[in-house]
């Protein structure tokens, strides 16, 4: 396995952990009632959960598991791969950041920007790989 999948795959488990410790706690506020400040953190468990974890997972595990080139069998460029993490995860942290602090709520717009780009370098890094066996 890649070790771009490698890192990817662990900082998805690292936040569906983050999720699941936010879940829990706002499952206790429902029932008991003990710490209602913690529904302020309900956007950045949506956040954790679906672009940390099943985003993360899924384009982790899709760079490891499509196809690789027919002619040099490697997967291309590492460069783009390692931006594609980063990009996704500096998207999550300014997202998160904005939503924590109105103080920073531009970031959003940043955090989402970069996220794009991480799917767009995925994609662009995939497309190549996947056409190559259309043309074998």
């Amino acid at each position: 396995m890649p070790s771009i999948s490698v890192w990817m795959i662990r900082l998805a488990i690292i936040y569906l952990g983050a999720g699941v410790l936010i879940g829990g706690l706002m499952l206790i506020d429902k029932a008991l009632h003990l710490i209602p400040l913690v529904w302020i953190l309900l956007p950045v468990h949506i956040e954790f959960l679906i672009t940390g974890w099943i985003i993360q997972f899924t384009l982790g595990t899709a760079y490891w598991i499509l196809p690789r080139y027919l002619k040099t069998k490697g997967r291309g460029k590492i460069l783009p791969a390692i931006l594609m993490a980063i990009f996704l995860n500096m998207g999550i942290v300014l997202v998160i950041i904005s939503t924590l602090s109105l103080e920073y709520s531009f970031l959003k717009l940043f955090g989402r920007v970069f996220q794009l780009f991480a799917i767009v370098l995925f994609i662009n890094l995939h497309w190549k790989r996947i056409t190559s066996y259309s043309k074998a």
